[in-house]
């Protein structure tokens, strides 16, 4: 009878454990999926980096009970995986055209076609300038601005102090500054 209870109690807290993991992966999936994607640019490799993601929770549930904060948890591991999988492939994406795609379904229906346009330019000029910042800068880039985090969910993913991602941040808007002037000033002279 004693072994019965001890069975049932396990079964119970395996459930509790799934729930929870069930919990997280409804709660977080798309925010997983937004950093796989700010780092790897590429749909179908931000969706297996999201699958691997999701695979590693599963292998290391019992840590997610003594989480504090399951979202930050999730998005380092996210980060951790999607990094790996960027080493791990060529520089330029086989598929830029999805930049594009995205950055149309964006622009307003209302807009006129010199403004859908002109929204599709900015978006790969702001995508390829970001790309050309040095990986540390952009990656502090990325996570803030696209994925809206805050500067201490940002340092717990890069595992560096709040400061470091503050200064970071503050050193690539510096550079996107700069190198926006000189295209301006390149453009002026042309006209």
């Amino acid at each position: 009878m004693a072994e019965a209870a001890i069975a049932d109690n396990t079964i119970s807290l395996a459930g509790v454990k799934q729930d929870a993991l069930e919990a997280a992966v409804h709660e977080h999936a798309r925010l997983v999926y937004r950093i796989a994607y700010s780092v790897l640019r590429n749909h179908h490799d931000a969706e297996d980096a999201t699958q691997e993601t999701f695979l590693r929770v599963l292998r290391y549930r019992r840590k997610l009970e003594g989480v504090d904060d399951p979202k930050t948890w999730l998005a380092r591991i996210a980060w951790r995986v999607a990094v790996e999988r960027r080493k791990h492939r060529p520089e330029i994406s086989l598929n830029e055209q999805e930049g594009v795609d995205l950055a149309r379904q964006i622009v307003s229906q209302d807009a006129s076609a010199e403004q859908t346009a002109l929204g599709c330019e900015m978006a790969q000029l702001f995508g390829s300038l970001i790309s050309a910042l040095p990986d540390q800068l952009a990656d502090a880039l990325r996570l803030s601005a696209l994925e809206e985090l805050s500067p201490g969910e940002v340092a717990e993913i890069l595992e560096i102090t709040e400061s470091s991602v503050r200064s970071r941040i503050f050193r690539a808007r510096q550079i996107l500054k700069e190198k926006l002037v000189a295209l301006e000033k390149n453009y002026g002279s042309k006209r």
